[in-house]
């Protein structure tokens, strides 16, 4: 896939971001960039790079998408009250029943549901 100026702004915002924004989010922070950026073109390259291989998405209680650069072995914790992600850095472990049935796993997605700290202090 070809580099482009809107593709490289809207991956350089991704890996650059501490939260797991939404379209919608990266789009403001993209628009600080390119100001005539339009949300197609950032739901555009967000799919294309979705597609590549070179971000992930982590899906919220609440249905949204979020976008993520990290493609670190990693984990994820998302509070079901408050929706924030988090991300948990510890290699997450393939059980040894698919080499069993002669599967070879290539990557997987870990997602953990519960509620945040700050979420079960205010309960």
């Amino acid at each position: 896939m070809r580099s482009s100026k809107q593709r490289d702004a809207v991956l350089n915002v991704l890996q650059s971001s501490c939260d797991h924004p939404t379209a919608d989010v990266i789009y403001e922070r993209v628009k600080e960039i390119i100001p005539n950026i339009s949300l197609g073109t950032v739901y555009r390259n967000l799919g294309q790079l979705h597609d590549e291989g070179i971000i992930t998405v982590v899906e919220s209680s609440d249905k949204k998408v979020h976008y993520e650069g990290n493609l670190e072995d990693h984990i994820h914790f998302l509070c079901k009250k408050c929706d924030v992600i988090t991300d948990v850095f510890c290699k997450p472990e393939t059980p040894s029943v698919f080499n069993e049935m002669g599967y070879e796993v290539e990557k997987q997605k870990t997602v953990y549901y519960g509620l945040c700290k700050a979420c079960r202090n205010n309960i």
